[in-house]
């Protein structure tokens, strides 16, 4: 790791990065956001894991403070975390991905498996079927034919149920407003990344054999139990956690019941 566990900064590629914690720096938790989003939708973990570990968070290229590029499909963004390893002198990771940041992590495990200590992967997809990806592709249409605001407003529905947006409505009100903040070209082309990533990320799960953990919420709509279960079987040496009564954001919903997950996990894989 790059001098200390306490930095922030651009990196030559235009990452966004931000490290933190007061755990070892030789193997860092790197952490992926979900698209739309950006490395503060981690912000409920950080405190608890920071005691234990040193925390790598950065934003995927054309959200929050990193630059845009263009984007030929989920490689690009399997190349953005290469980059910035290789910038950060970080050979060996927790690799834990959320949704689309699922997904790289993925692709990249697929491609680099030895340089994982362990994967987590949170509420996130692989090898759809087309009924599971017939939503996503209505929702791309959506977006390209009337921009970020019905984007928005869907996606706090299917995150979020009705009595966690009555008592929890700065939270919700964050989330649609980081998705509303999006440059709209960026979020399409990550977006049809994400939708098209199944074609290049295939069965790279089977080539994984370090300790992972796949979690989703028990009624995530999209990242459904049925494909955590289909992950977990790909993988050699998997722990399966499907959290009841939780949604698409588990890590926003419940932080602390995901936090004890995590952590539990990860301490147990160091």
């Amino acid at each position: 790791m790059r001098d200390k566990c306490a930095q922030s900064g651009l990196s030559p590629d235009g990452t966004w990065y931000e490290i933190s914690g007061s755990g070892p720096t030789d193997i860092p938790v790197v952490m992926i956001h979900g698209v739309g989003l950006d490395h503060t939708m981690w912000e409920p973990q950080m405190a608890a894991l920071g005691e234990s570990f040193c925390v790598v968070r950065y934003d995927m290229l054309g959200h929050g403070r990193s630059k845009r590029r263009p984007v030929k499909n989920i490689t690009t963004f399997v190349a953005q975390l290469e980059q910035l390893l290789t910038y950060l002198k970080i050979e060996q990771l927790h690799l834990v991905g959320l949704s689309m940041g699922g997904v790289i992590s993925q692709a990249f495990a697929g491609g680099s498996p030895s340089h994982l200590k362990t994967l987590v992967l949170m509420n996130t997809v692989y090898r759809r079927t087309e009924e599971e990806l017939a939503g996503m592709r209505d929702r791309l249409e959506l977006t390209r034919d009337e921009g970020l605001d019905p984007i928005a407003r869907a996606a706090v529905n299917r995150w979020f149920d009705d009595v966690f947006k009555k008592q929890f409505p700065d939270r919700v009100e964050l989330i649609r407003s980081k998705l509303l903040a999006n440059d709209r070209q960026a979020y399409i082309e990550a977006y049809a990344a994400l939708v098209e990533a199944d074609v290049i990320v295939q069965d790279a799960l089977k080539h994984v054999f370090c300790p992972a953990l796949v979690l989703t919420g028990e009624n995530d709509p999209g990242s459904t139990p049925a494909i955590a279960k289909r992950m977990a079987a790909d993988l050699a040496n998997a722990e399966l956690a499907i959290l009841p009564g939780l949604h698409h954001l588990a890590s926003w919903e419940a932080p602390e019941m995901v936090n004890r997950r995590l952590i539990e996990f990860l301490k147990a894989n160091r």
